[in-house]
């Protein structure tokens, strides 16, 4: 199966964010995902959110800038502490704020792979 898929860059927005959480629960393999770049905002946070469970493999998540804020990063921190094998996290240019950074380093203490 898919094991690593990049779209760093290709301006895919809330909808396209949309469309390939629906198809993540197909990719059991995938470990590496890059959205990077993609202006997903706080909802297609939370629609991708939804789904990352499902990838239990995933080890290396990057969303840095793409605009999520506290809302995103809130709802990220729901799922993201279930995701036991995830190594790296990128969030950066995501105007998170202090409160939110807290709520995701504590859920994240669970993933004891995280560098």
């Amino acid at each position: 199966g898919l094991a690593r898929l990049g779209l760093s860059g290709n301006g895919i927005g809330e909808e396209g964010v949309g469309r390939l959480a629906r198809v993540l629960r197909e990719c059991k393999a995938l470990a590496h995902l890059d959205l990077s770049h993609n202006r997903i905002g706080a909802e297609g946070a939370g629609t991708l959110a939804g789904r990352l469970e499902e990838c239990k493999a995933l080890a290396h998540l990057e969303l840095g800038e793409n605009e999520i804020g506290d809302e995103g990063a809130g709802r990220l921190a729901a799922v993201l502490g279930g995701c036991k094998s995830l190594a790296h996290l990128d969030l950066r240019g995501d105007f998170v704020g202090a409160e939110s950074r807290e709520l995701l380093a504590g859920v994240l203490e669970n993933c004891t792979l995280l560098s």
